[in-house]
């Protein structure tokens, strides 16, 4: 029989893109699914509208509505902590999924044991409705830990979009979801602690909409309520270096280790200061320093003094 996958769909006060997000489950190839949407106490009428003609035209949907508003985070937890398949993913109220994902991905999984989640193309649709298609770094699918993990922390964001891909529900379900900026990172990286990550080229496409609560700075000090007015909003990634001393499957030989291959990658993440600190500027003002000693003294690059050749 088919696995049982979950899909879990938080929404808050946004029904036209509810709706979008519905239909593009309803119309999966795959159609083994349990289709949760958690409802975050929406003031739009229409919500709760849409929920109810939904839920009852497909047995497969189950709705909840949250007396109060939980945030973001405790709302996708709320999901997961909910879900039944054996397989789960998140599936935002204001983004697209070609028909076939879930079984693009699923297959993928099925095919390798050693995977615990599974992504296929991206493309980034941004607020001029222009299409940016992203590739996922190849370097998260080595079966060695260090190695996976050296490359999760040294990729640009870009690549890694595997938040909204599909997850082995029994791993994912015990790894943390921190309740603040960056906690769908600090999931991913325990969860890649547990396994590889696996990308689909060519076979389907997960369009990821641009806004909603991370649009800007200010968005995500509303919705996380940050009160520093120095916060840089990815300083998570800092987190990198010491958040796996708390994963109880590692040993401590492997969190040591990964502490000093955490911070490398951290070092050649070309995104952050790091890099620039440590990397690109040393190595410029070295480049700087002996372009200008090549032109002061020319002869000196060849090794020699020409002058005295010449004598």
């Amino acid at each position: 029989m088919a696995p049982l996958v979950t899909v879990g769909i938080p929404t808050y006060n946004r029904a036209k893109g509810l709706e979008r997000t519905l239909l593009c489950m309803l119309n999966q190839t795959y159609k083994n699914l349990e289709i949760l949407i958690s409802d975050n106490c929406s003031t739009d009428p229409s919500v709760k509208e849409l929920l109810r003609k939904y839920s009852q035209s497909d047995k497969r949907i189950k709705y909840f509505v949250q007396e109060k508003n939980l945030s973001i985070i405790p709302n996708f937890q709320f999901l997961i902590d909910k879900a039944s398949g054996r397989y789960f993913m998140w599936a935002a109220d204001d983004d697209e999924w070609d028909s076939n994902f879930i079984d693009v991905c699923l297959n993928g999984l099925l095919n390798e044991p050693e995977a615990v989640a599974c992504i296929a193309d991206v493309t980034i649709v941004n607020l001029d409705g222009k299409k940016d298609t992203r590739t996922i770094t190849q370097g998260f699918m080595y079966s060695n830990l260090y190695r996976r993990m050296f490359q999760w922390v040294r990729a640009r964001g870009g690549t890694r979009y595997f938040f909204c891909g599909l997850f082995k529900s029994d791993i994912a379900k015990n790894c943390s979801l921190p309740n603040d900026w960056g906690g769908d990172q600090m999931f991913l990286l325990e969860l890649i602690s547990k396994g590889k990550y696996l990308y689909i080229q060519g076979q389907s496409v997960f369009y990821y909409f641009r806004g909603g609560s991370s649009a800007n700075i200010e968005s995500i000090r509303k919705a996380f309520n940050i009160k520093n007015r120095f916060y840089y909003p990815e300083s998570y990634v800092f987190r990198y270096a010491w958040y796996h001393f708390g994963f109880k499957h590692l040993s401590v030989f492997q969190k040591i280790s990964l502490f000093f291959v955490n911070s490398m990658g951290l070092v050649f993440n070309k995104e952050f200061i790091l890099y620039y600190a440590l990397i690109k500027r040393p190595v410029k003002n070295l480049i700087n320093f002996f372009r200008k000693r090549l032109s002061e003294h020319p002869g000196q690059a060849l090794g020699g003094n020409l002058g005295e050749v010449n004598k």
